[in-house]
């Protein structure tokens, strides 16, 4: 039996799990009584889970005295529709004989008992991983009639003799209706408990154990759209495009607290508000402004750790003479760094950030937005306007590239990035090699822009949390010799992006042919 399965994962400690059962707020959705079940679960892979690599989840579940095979085709993150955070998965069920032993492949449909063979090129598929879980389930019915399978899990994940992984968390699985129910009964929740959004399902956490993964973060996706694509589909495949760049490097900034992680995700936000903003004129509304609100929020609580992390790393790794002077300043950023971090995973924990990927990805699930009404119906027709109002901004302060002071140059350098988001939103809705010649340019630009974000970067720090001391001297020289250090290579850069900014100021605009 095959099956269609959307769910959205919750993520907390056993305490919030009780604070869930016992919610008041969810006594008016019950349909039914409660059930209590012990899930005793085995899952199957080759030896280097050639399965699990490839997204199938294959598992034999015993319960109550029976045996079920279920095969899952993993897809990760869904579209738009279901609102980029929930999972859309297939699902394959068989019964087998009470106690047996292995998979049978005989009971999956012909296409995927060839498949798993050709993964598994005649290794043996074998037990990897048990799940042992304690689940309560109750059935949701909400207001509108949609009906919600309401899954508390609690239990452990072994893999081996000596690896194990604490389960707590809860599964929201539709049943009937629309995927919206499922981001309204979170945010509901969301307000009764702590909770996270989950991103990765029971086994790929299990076979995690099996084999650590080494941590990476994960730049934008590619986004493509059909020429005839209507406004409307742009608009959410971009903000689609955004949230996923963003929870795609969440796992690798908390647990691992890499900085290019935490980095890629200030570059989502960014990205987020610049969509936003650029799709204002058109479509949008109140529920946008929030989400465009909340972004700067987030990226506010990230920033101090990104930039101390250039700080650290990029400007004062490269300052010489090393002294004691530098020494100690470098011992002050490394603190002033731990601190920021420690405020940036505050707010990645923070019931306010649940809420901000629950709320955009109901956003994306209902299609919560008001087309203005003179906005046109294709997208290609709104990028010609939207990319000649980015370019025009550009050019005009560009104008007189060669008399800008310092702060005009840091300006003109956001309006750069800006554009060029815009161009990556909107790219695919043109001819193809137009494009990229005229991105190449642009990306040339931009990549000689690197000092003038270091003299940025080096004034925030050493004028705000690493400020000198009235009366300190020898940390005021000190400053004085990081920003000439910095203001040097913001020069040398200068001269690089004179040459390249005619170069770009000479290429066509490609949605203008």
């Amino acid at each position: 039996m095959s099956d269609r399965e959307i769910e959205l994962k919750l993520v907390c400690e056993p305490a919030e799990l009780e604070r869930v059962r016992r919610a008041p707020a969810l006594a008016r959705l019950k349909r039914g009584r409660a059930s209590g079940k012990h899930l005793h679960s085995t899952y199957f892979d080759t030896d280097n889970l050639a399965l699990g690599d490839h997204g199938f989840a294959l598992r034999l579940r015993q319960s109550g005295g029976a045996c079920l095979q279920t095969l899952k085709t993993e897809t990760g993150h869904s579209g738009d529709k279901t609102g980029a955070l929930a999972r859309d998965t297939g699902e394959y069920e068989a019964r087998l004989p009470r106690g047996a032993a292995g998979p049978d492949l005989n009971k999956l449909p012909a296409s995927l008992k060839s498949r798993i063979q050709k993964l598994a090129n005649g290794n043996p598929i074998a037990p990897r991983l048990v799940s042992d879980i304690r689940r309560t389930v109750q059935y949701l019915e909400t207001l509108d009639g949609d009906v919600i399978e309401l899954a508390l899990d609690k239990g452990a994940l072994r893999a081996g003799e000596a690896k194990e992984l604490a389960v707590s968390e809860i599964e929201l699985e539709l049943k009937e209706g629309s995927p919206e129910s499922l981001y309204r009964l979170a945010l509901d929740l969301s307000d009764i408990a702590t909770l996270r959004v989950g991103f990765e399902s029971k086994s790929e956490r299990g076979f995690a154990l099996l084999r650590p993964r080494t941590p990476m973060a994960i730049k934008a996706e590619t986004l493509t759209h059909a020429q005839d694509a209507t406004l409307e589909d742009v608009y959410a495949a971009v903000l689609r495009h955004c949230l996923v760049h963003l929870t795609s490097n969440e796992t690798a900034t908390v647990e691992a607290h890499l900085p290019e992680a935490l980095h890629q995700m200030r570059v989502a936000l960014r990205r987020m508000r610049s969509a936003l903003a650029i799709f204002r004129p058109a479509i949008g509304g109140g529920m946008a402004d929030r989400l465009a609100e909340e972004a700067k929020w987030l990226a506010n609580e990230l920033g101090p750790a990104r930039d101390l992390d250039v700080f650290v790393g990029e400007i004062l790794a490269s300052v010489t003479p090393r002294d004691a002077a530098l020494s100690r300043l470098a011992a002050r950023a490394d603190a002033a760094r731990a601190e920021a971090w420690d405020r940036a995973l505050a707010a990645l924990a923070s019931r306010r950030y649940t809420r901000f990927l629950l709320e955009h990805g109901l956003f994306l699930a209902g299609r919560g937005w008001r087309l203005k009404r003179k906005a046109p119906r294709l997208a290609r027709d709104f990028a010609i306007m939207a990319l000649t109002r980015r370019h025009a901004s550009v050019t005009r302060l560009g104008r007189d590239i060669e008399t800008l002071d310092l702060e005009s140059r840091h300006e003109l350098r956001k309006r750069l990035k800006k554009f060029r988001y815009g161009l990556h939103f909107f790219s695919s809705l043109f001819d193809a090699g137009a494009t990229k010649l005229y991105i190449r340019h642009l990306s040339q630009l931009q990549d000689v822009f690197g000092g003038l974000n270091d003299v940025a970067t080096a004034h925030l720090i050493l004028d705000g949390p690493l400020a000198a001391a009235p009366g300190d001297t020898r940390a005021a020289a000190l400053a004085a010799r990081i920003f000439s250090w910095s203001e040097k290579r913001a020069t040398k850069d200068w001269k690089g992006a004179l040459r390249l900014w005619r170069r770009f100021r000479e290429a066509e605009p490609f949605w203008q042919g």
